[in-house]
């Protein structure tokens, strides 16, 4: 199954994952930045605010793929504002797989990837399984355990 990361990540916690991520499953790789940086505070509130960010270009065609996982941070219990714009942008997805990689220092995951998983699903695309890492599981190192395990799963 060919599969594409996409990834959105501040301060490289997430880019961590998903580069593991990528080496376990051989998966080609983009990442979603967007075109201008934002004080960190103004990013929380536009994440729980739920408004898109433009982003600089990346890979939204994936008629190439038969899988997407979309990797990112949690900001204010919500997906981040690239991250949102990253799945309007998306085309050629129906009938495609897709699974979800969230990483976070509190809670609210479940909000997060509900939000990509409906847009996803809004979509045409199969909802595979989504793995979120939680801030304790960074510091342990117990991250790489549960990404070798979802990689498994995809595969």
């Amino acid at each position: 199954m060919k599969t594409l990361i996409a990834c959105h990540s501040h301060t490289g916690k997430t880019l961590t994952v998903a580069q593991k991520l990528q080496k376990e499953i051989n998966a080609d790789f983009t990442r979603i930045e967007p075109v201008k940086d934002r004080w960190y505070v103004i990013k929380a509130i536009h994440a729980y605010l739920e408004k898109n960010w433009p982003i600089k270009p990346c890979t939204t065609d994936i008629s190439d793929y038969d899988c997407l996982i979309v990797c990112c941070p949690i900001w204010a219990g919500r997906t981040t504002p690239g991250v949102i714009q990253y799945l309007d942008e998306l085309i050629n997805t129906s009938g495609k797989k897709f699974a979800i990689v969230v990483t976070m220092g509190g809670d609210g995951n479940q909000l997060a990837t509900i939000q990509i998983q409906n847009g996803l699903e809004a979509k045409g695309m199969e909802f595979i399984d989504k793995l979120v890492i939680k801030g304790s599981a960074q510091k342990s190192g117990e991250w790489e355990t549960l990404t070798q395990e979802f990689a498994q799963k995809i595969i």
